[in-house]
Formats: structure tokens, sequence, C-alpha cells
């Protein structure tokens, strides 16, 4: 038994409609990746920035140890250089080991200053690792929520992609073979949007006009028409009242 022209026109209503769900679905699951990757790349960032703060302050550390041992370094030959001093015998020689005191001293100073100016970085880097590592954690843990979050979606969206693709091959199976396989190979030329519907005499698929005939032909619902211009099968939908302008 044939299925008339206008339940076969409603039925490829209702299986654009179930297509565009599931184009809908599996975009929001091809999405959800990306989504988790840009999330997890701020974490990252953060991640990040804390151990480049964190290395900068074991470096300086280190810096400053080596002028602390450079220090003691100096300061043990001064010593050296003074202990000198009582056995010399001409003042020429009494002199050498003074301008080589000197010449300590003055290599001490400066590496005294350079160990201070180390300190004064290391305290402003010290201040800033607590606010990067409270902006470290806390997107931590909003990375974990936002990652159970999209896992939950995933799942929903599978669930209910699965209930659309059984959905679609029950009215799939209800349309003729002819008409399928057509509405199949306009979707798939255009990846979807094979139905679209008739507001007076203007195709919403492609906006061009549809000729007197067709259009009564398509608001009796007696025969199934696809629009000449962009193929899609036509359905009249009526425009509220409401929306008609003055």
């Amino acid at each position: 038994m044939s299925v008339s022209p206008k339940i076969q026109l409603q039925q490829l209503v209702d299986l654009q409609k179930v297509d565009d769900q599931i184009f809908e679905h599996k975009k929001a699951l091809a999405d959800i990746p990306h989504q988790l990757d840009s999330a997890r790349s701020e974490l990252e960032e953060k991640k990040r920035v804390l151990k480049i703060v964190t290395e900068e302050i074991a470096a300086l550390q280190k810096q400053r140890k080596d002028l602390e041992l450079e220090v003691q370094g100096e300061n043990d030959h001064m010593a050296k250089a003074k202990t000198k001093l009582p056995a010399v015998k001409t003042n020429k020689e009494y002199t050498a080991i003074l301008t080589e005191v000197d010449t300590v001293k003055e290599r001490v100073s400066k590496v005294e200053d350079k160990e201070l100016e180390i300190m004064e970085i290391l305290e402003v880097k010290a201040k800033e690792i607590p606010g990067v590592e409270k902006k470290c954690k806390e997107e931590d843990i909003y990375f974990n929520e936002y990652r159970q979050k999209k896992e939950t979606e995933e799942k929903r969206f599978k669930g209910e992609l699965e209930e659309l693709v059984v959905k679609r091959k029950n009215i799939a199976d209800e349309l003729e073979t002819v008409i399928l396989k057509r509405y199949q190979k306009i979707s798939d030329s255009r990846e979807g949007g094979a139905v679209a519907g008739l507001q007076g005499d203007i195709c919403q698929g492609c906006f061009q006009h549809v000729l007197p005939q067709m259009v009564i032909e398509i608001k009796v619902g007696e025969k199934i028409h696809q629009c000449a211009n962009c193929l899609s099968f036509l359905f009249w939908d009526e425009v509220p009242e409401t929306s008609v302008p003055k």
C-alpha cells in the first residue's frame, strides 16, 4: 500500500529535523576534545609561569651561594696576606701586601654589592610565588570541574545520539526508497538541508521564487515537489499572521 505524498513529505520533514539534531550532536561531541585542550592549555600556561618563577628563584639562590663562596675565598686570601705583614723586612714588601689587601677588599665589596642586588631580586620574586601558586591551584580546580562537566556532556550526547540514530532509521524505513535516495543525495551534496519550507512563493532553502502552480500544489500537499533552484524538498510553511508586517 503506497503512502500519500502528504505523509511522505511529513516524514521528510521529520527526517530532516532528526538529521539536524544528529549533526548538532556530532558537532558537539567533536568540539569537546578541543574545548578540553583549550582549558588544559590555560592550566599548563599557569604551571609554566610557576615553573619559570621557581626556576628563576633557584638560579638566583645558586648565584647568591656562589657569590658567598667567592667572598669567603677572597676573605681567606686577604687573611693570608695579612699574616705576612709581621714577617716583612722592607717598606716595599709592606706596601705590596697592603696594596694586595686593598685590591681584595675592593673585589669583596663589588661581590657583596652584586650579592645584595640578587637578594633584592629574590625578595621580589619570592613575593610573586604565592599569587602564581594560587592562580595555578584555582586553574587546576576549574579544569577538573570543567573536565567532569564535559565528560558528563559527552556521555549524554552519545546516549541521545544513539536514540536519534534509531529514530532516524525508523523514519527512513517508512519512506519510499526512491524518495529516500534523492533526499540522501541532496543532503550529502550540501551537508544537510535537503528539506526547506515554502513561505509565500519563496523557498527558504535558497530564497528564490517558486512558480505559482507549484505553490498551489505544495499548499494542497498532493504532490512532492523539489525547488528548481536548490533541489530541496518543499513543504508549506505558513507564516503566522503576527509575523506578517502590517
